[in-house]
Formats: structure tokens, C-alpha cells, sequence
């Protein structure tokens, strides 16, 4: 794209989205309908004659029930407390008698919350019970191998006792005490190959078993007894507020996945002791592999404490993430020690020295007043400087999080560059000409991927048309 001037660039990017918008409502009559509405009540745009400054969506406090007025085929029954609000609703005498409204809206809310925990938390808890059991599997097959190795083999006993026969002469084995058993030690490594992976077996088993109880703690967090409306819903709430209180989430969203995979970084560790104890070059290929999958875990994880929105989120990053935030506060104190110590140093010893040197150097006293005047001054740098740095809690460790002006233009740009649904193409046009943030209309000038999408659009709908 040839680079032109900005304010033309926002022009053309206006006029694409009013001729686009023009041509999708010419394309669906009931769009058109809705924009020739909208057009009449919030009067003319900003940018355009004809062009809506905010979308339908955005303009109307219920969009669910304008758009049903235009399909009177849609159910509305479920819709009753939904209807637009044009005054200012009466104060009840009591809390809660307002016609069920507040109750209305506060069971579909609380529904969907709790539905949504409970979902969540059961899949990653049947996730971990189908995971745990191979793991388990794996990890008493070499256990299997291991613990047999602590102790003597009969058939060594065997071996050499028909040895003996074979050979004949004179006997070497006259006891059970000359036997092969009674002087067999284990090898000193395999000891603790055992112990981890004995260790690494007891975090698998006790996961899998936190797990069926976790899902037994699921389904009674959702069962409901009997009585009305109200009885339920304080029973559902009481519940709510002891899910919180004992941290049911933390415990099956992070402690149960943690124990498995502190239990599979044991079993690495111990699987490499004893590729050691057969052969030292192989244990350290594998060891290479564990090292670099751990160094990609620990990466990730600090990527999600560094960016609390990043997708790479585990138990490790959110005991990092806690471990932060319960560290900011003795970090700023730890500033605040630092500049009281470093006023005082200078004061009493910096610039008195320097004081007392300069007497001696120009033979002559020098002002109290002046050094006073000096020390007042680097005392209150210092705090500024203190005051700036604990003032922001410090935020500065870590990613800052997007504005809102930039959610605005992401979803813009996501409903245009990928959707096919010409509703939410008409709505996303008109919506751009509302955006007076000039950083805003920037970036959209300035993604050529973008521009080239709606130029594209208005070029196949204006040939559709």
C-alpha cells in the first residue's frame, strides 16, 4: 500500500464503511429496516450523512428484544423481564419486592456461573483421572523391575549349587551360609531408584483419588433439595460463599494437577537414576530431554506470571503469580529501608566529610547552613524518588494490561477480518465511525491487512448489489 496522509486514509476508511454498510442493507431487508430505525431515533452520525455513529446492538438497552420485533417468530416468552427500561424504577419497600426482577436476573447469573465451574472443573478432573491411571500404569511396570533388585535371586542359589554338582571335587558350598544369598548386598544406586519411583507412584494414586473425590464434591455442590425458589436459592448461595471459603477451585484446579505433575517429574528423575546404573551415556540423553521439557514448563510459567492474560497458564505460574503479589508489599519496604539508609549515609557521612574537607582545603569555615541546605535537598530526591517507585505498588513487574480503547479496536478487527455474517459486518462498520480516539483510528490506518479486508468487503458487496 502507497503511504498517503492520515487524514485522507481516515476518509476513505469512512467512506468504505458507509458505501459497505449501504450495500449490505441493500442486500437484507430487515437490516435495512433495523438501520433506517436506528437512523431515526439517534439522528445523523458524525462522519456522514446517513451513517449510523453507534450500532444497533450498542444504542438500544435491549437488543435481544428489537431484534425479535423484527422476527416475530422467535419466542418471547422467556423474555418478560427484559423489556427496555424507559423511567426510572420505584425503590421497593423491602429488598427483593420489586416484582422478582433482581431474582430473576440473579438465578440465570448465578446458573450459569455455578454450571460453568462445575463443567470446567469436571473435564480437567476426568482429564486427570484418564492421565493418572496410564501413569500409574507406567510407573508400577518399572517398579516391577526395580524392587527385585533389592533383594537376592533364588536362582543364583540354583546356579551354584548345581555348579557345584557339575563340577564335582571337593564342595565349596558346605552351609546356607556359603550360598550366594546370604552374602548378597543391592547396588547402592537402586536404592534410591525405589524411593522415587515408589514416590512418584503415591502422587499418582493420591490424585486419582482426590480426583473421585473432587467429582463427588462437584455433584454435591450442585445438588439442589427440595422447597421453593427462595429456599434454593439461599441454599445455593450458602454454598457458593463455602466453595470459596475453602478454596474449592484452588484445590481442584491447581493442587490436584500440581500433585500429578510433581509426581511425573519425580518418575524423570528416578527413571534416569536407573538408565545410570545400566549405562551412563544413556541416562544423560534422556537426562537432556527432562531438562529441556522442565526448562519449557518453568518458561512458560513464567511467561503467564510476567502476562497474567497469557494462555499458558498451570499450577506452577499461579503459585508464582501468588508468590508476587504477597511479595510486593516487602519489596516496597525493602525500597523504603534502602532510602533511609542511603539519606542518612550521605547525610552524616558524605557531606560532612566533604564539609570538613573544604574547611580544611580553603582554611577557612565553611557555612552550617549551606551544608543543612545541601542535605535537605538529597533527602527529598530521595523520597520522591521512593514515593514513585511504591506509588504504583509496583505494577511495573509485569506486562500492562491493554485499555480499553485497544479491546475496542481487537474487536473490531477480529468481527472484520473474520466473520462472514453480514449483520456483525454492518454493525463493526458503523461502529468505527463512533471511535474518536485518534491512537484508536491509528492503528486501524495502519494495519494493511485490515484495510485491505474492508476494502475487499465493500468491493464484493458493492458487485453483489
Amino acid at each position: 500500500m502507497a503511504p498517503i496522509g492520515k487524514g485522507f486514509q481516515l476518509q476513505k476508511c469512512n467512506a468504505l464503511n458507509q458505501r459497505m454498510v449501504e450495500s449490505l442493507a441493500r442486500r437484507s431487508p430487515a437490516l435495512a429496516g433495523v438501520h433506517h430505525r436506528v437512523s431515526k431515533v439517534h439522528g445523523a452520525p458524525r462522519s456522514s450523512p446517513g451513517l449510523v455513529p453507534l450500532s444497533f446492538l450498542s444504542h438500544t438497552t435491549n437488543p435481544a428484544a428489537d431484534l425479535r420485533r423484527l422476527d416475530p417468530s422467535m419466542n418471547t416468552a422467556t423474555y418478560t423481564f427484559e423489556q427496555p427500561i424507559t423511567e426510572r424504577p420505584e425503590i421497593p419497600a423491602w429488598f427483593g419486592e420489586d416484582g422478582g426482577k433482581l431474582y430473576h436476573y440473579y438465578d440465570q447469573l448465578a446458573d450459569e456461573l455455578d454450571e460453568d465451574l462445575t463443567k470446567r472443573l469436571k473435564s480437567q478432573l476426568d482429564s486427570l483421572l484418564i492421565f493418572a491411571g496410564l501413569f500409574a500404569g507406567v510407573n508400577s511396570a518399572f517398579l516391577a523391575l526395580t524392587l527385585p533388585m533389592m533383594s537376592a535371586d533364588p536362582a543364583d542359589d540354583t546356579n551354584a549349587l548345581l555348579l557345584q554338582l557339575v563340577k564335582g571335587g571337593n564342595a565349596t558350598i558346605n552351609s546356607t551360609a556359603d550360598l550366594p544369598s546370604a552374602t548378597f548386598s543391592p547396588p547402592p544406586a537402586i536404592y534410591p531408584v525405589n524411593v522415587l519411583f515408589a514416590v512418584s507412584l503415591m502422587c499418582a494414586l493420591m490424585s486419582s483419588f482426590l480426583a473421585v473425590l473432587g467429582q463427588q464434591w462437584l455433584v454435591y455442590y450442585r445438588k439442589r433439595s427440595g422447597g421453593g425458589a427462595a429456599h434454593q436459592r439461599k441454599e445455593q448461595l450458602r454454598r457458593q460463599l463455602g466453595a470459596q471459603r475453602w478454596r474449592l477451585e484452588l484445590v481442584l484446579d491447581d493442587i490436584l494437577p500440581g500433585l500429578l505433575q510433581v509426581g511425573l517429574v519425580i518418575f524423570c528423575i528416578s527413571f534416569i537414576l536407573y538408565l545410570r546404573t545400566l549405562r551412563e551415556s544413556i541416562s544423560s540423553s534422556i537426562a537432556a530431554i527432562v531438562g529441556a521439557a522442565l526448562a519449557i514448563t518453568v518458561g512458560a510459567a513464567v511467561c503467564a506470571t510476567w502476562d497474567r492474560m497469557c494462555p499458558y497458564q498451570s499450577p506452577l505460574s499461579h503459585l508464582l503469580c501468588w508468590t508476587m503479589d504477597r511479595m510486593k508489599p516487602l519489596a516496597a519496604a525493602a525500597v523504603w529501608v534502602f532510602i533511609v539508609m542511603k539519606v542518612y549515609l550521605y547525610e552524616f557521612l558524605w557531606i560532612r566529610w566533604r564539609g570538613t574537607k573544604g574547611r580544611l582545603e580553603a582554611g577557612e569555615s565553611s557555612s552550617l547552613s549551606e551544608i543543612s541546605l545541601q542535605s535537605e535537598a538529597a533527602r527529598e530526591n530521595s523520597w520522591k524518588l521512593a514515593q514513585k517507585i511504591t506509588s504504583r505498588t509496583l505494577t511495573w513487574v509485569g506486562r500492562k494490561e491493554e485499555t480499553a480503547n485497544d479491546l475496542i479496536v481487537a474487536t473490531v478487527k477480529r468481527v472484520i477480518l473474520t466473520s462472514e455474517h453480514t449483520a456483525a459486518l454492518i454493525h463493526a462498520a458503523t461502529n468505527i465511525c463512533a471511535i474518536d480516539d485518534k491512537e484508536s483510528l491509528q492503528q486501524f490506518l495502519s494495519d494493511a491487512e485490515f484495510f485491505d479486508r474492508l476494502h475487499d468487503l465493500f468491493s464484493t458487496f458493492e458487485k453483489s448489489s
